[in-house]
């Protein structure tokens, strides 16, 4: 026979009950504090290093482009290349049609041949009629305009060498050759076209050197200066990792809705919503110190993350 719980056995059973559940209830606040605590003080940590070490996705791969222009006007006779071609420094990407400069340069040469043979006689007239001035048999005014005649052709002269020279030169612009290493970009013609001095036939990519331009918010741009170490990431190959250094932030963006007439050349950069405001966005340039010439393209996007002060 089970004897009945007392009156007292159940009130200490009650009370009991109520510690635990009080219990309960400050672990579970202790808990919450702490689980809140933490996430502050990650949040903070993280905020912190994301201020210290800003990153942007808005960013892109760059590279120097030269427009590759004759310095002689003609119809191109060979077309070395094609486009997207690898070239080498030195290499001739097109030859334009030489025969029209040799002929310039054949009769060049050709006058002064002629003021030559001028000279030598000027100075052997000199020289026949200089004798008889003392004896009578000839006069000054004579002997001066033989002078002068030689002086002047051979003042001629100077100027007949020195268009042989610029004819030279010009004959050796016929062969276009490339002044370093890159990819022929742009490439719209054939042989047969005519050419204009001074005007582009296509354009050069230098694949020796590349940069990103990474548009980080001007809240981030205290920490940056021109050394800090820079990690670029390619969106071809996020796996692949590329060390930088910034060479230059940015110091003029054209404003919002503002009309760029005449063109300044200042950059524009898209404003990002930021938080409650619109923030402003500045153009960070970095050099890429080991970049992969078979990822990088001209226009590839990228991210980059600023990882520390200038390098000492």
């Amino acid at each position: 026979m089970h004897q009945a719980a007392t009156p007292s056995n159940k009130d200490s059973v009650a009370t009991s009950a109520k510690i635990d559940i009080e219990q309960h209830k400050f672990v579970r606040k202790i808990v919450s504090l702490i689980v809140v605590v933490g996430a502050v003080v990650i949040t903070l940590y993280v905020w912190g290093i994301i201020e210290r070490h800003p990153r942007t996705d808005d960013a892109t791969a760059r590279a120097n482009v030269v427009g590759i222009a004759p310095r002689v006007t003609g119809q191109i006779l060979k077309l070395n290349v094609q486009d997207n071609q690898a070239v080498k420094e030195g290499d001739v990407l097109f030859e334009i049609d030489p025969e029209d400069y040799r002929l310039i340069l054949e009769k060049a040469k050709a006058d002064l041949a002629t003021l030559d043979r001028q000279i030598a006689q000027a100075h052997s007239t000199l020289q026949r009629l200089e004798p008889l001035l003392p004896n009578g048999f000839t006069t000054a005014d004579t002997v001066d305009k033989a002078r002068t005649a030689e002086t002047t052709l051979r003042a001629q002269r100077e100027g007949a060498v020195a268009t042989i020279n610029l004819e030279e030169l010009h004959l050796s612009y016929c062969k276009v050759f490339a002044p370093f290493s890159g990819r022929v970009i742009n490439l719209n013609i054939s042989a047969g076209a005519h050419v204009t001095a001074g005007v582009p036939v296509f354009s050069l990519l230098d694949t020796s050197k590349w940069y990103v331009i990474a548009n980080f918010r001007e809240a981030e741009i205290r920490h940056i200066a021109p050394g800090s170490e820079a990690i670029v990431y390619l969106s071809s190959a996020p796996n692949q990792r590329f060390r930088g250094k910034v060479q230059g932030v940015g110091w003029a963006v054209k404003p919002e809705g503002e009309v760029d007439l005449p063109p300044s050349g200042v950059p524009y950069v898209k404003r990002e919503l930021n938080w409650v405001r619109v923030a402003q966005r500045f153009p960070v340039r970095i050099e890429v110190e080991n970049p992969d010439i078979d990822l990088f393209r001209m226009g590839a996007s990228a991210v980059a993350i600023i990882k520390g002060p200038p390098r000492k």
